[in-house]
């Protein structure tokens, strides 16, 4: 009886330990959630650049880069969702615009005409897509 009762003890402590560590190692960043947080680390930089006047072009550059980059992504990351084909084309709107801006950034760049204006002017059109996707599917 008493090895019966010790063996059963083992058996439930084995499973709460693998139950435990299959938890442990399932926790994490969700991918989702990764892309978001990125996307919206720099969207949050831009509007501290624009607030405070102080916008150093090469770093919008680097950043619209990175987000075209992570963009691309956003299907990856999120499908299906239900409604595939007009998530996809929001996700193509959001790439678009950020090529859009990317263009527009660097061409003022090599032209010395960058400036927080040129920030003004392309993040509302970014901005924009980011907000009708969030509309449609949050």
């Amino acid at each position: 009886m008493k090895s019966i009762v010790l063996f059963l003890v083992g058996l439930f402590i084995g499973a709460f330990a693998t139950v435990a560590g299959i938890s442990a190692l399932r926790q994490g960043t969700p991918y989702n959630d990764a892309v978001m947080s990125v996307l919206g680390q720099q969207m949050g930089a831009f509007k501290g650049m624009g607030e405070s006047g102080k916008c150093d072009m090469p770093d919008v550059l680097r950043r619209l880069t990175l987000m075209q980059a992570v963009a691309g992504e956003v299907d990856a990351a999120f499908l299906p969702v239900g409604d595939d084909a007009k998530f996809s084309q929001l996700s193509r709107d959001l790439g678009d615009a950020l090529s859009k801006a990317s263009a527009t950034v660097a061409g003022q760049l090599a032209a010395s005409t960058a400036s927080c204006e040129t920030l003004a002017q392309v993040m509302p059109d970014v901005g924009g897509t980011c907000k009708g996707c969030h509309d449609v599917f949050r």
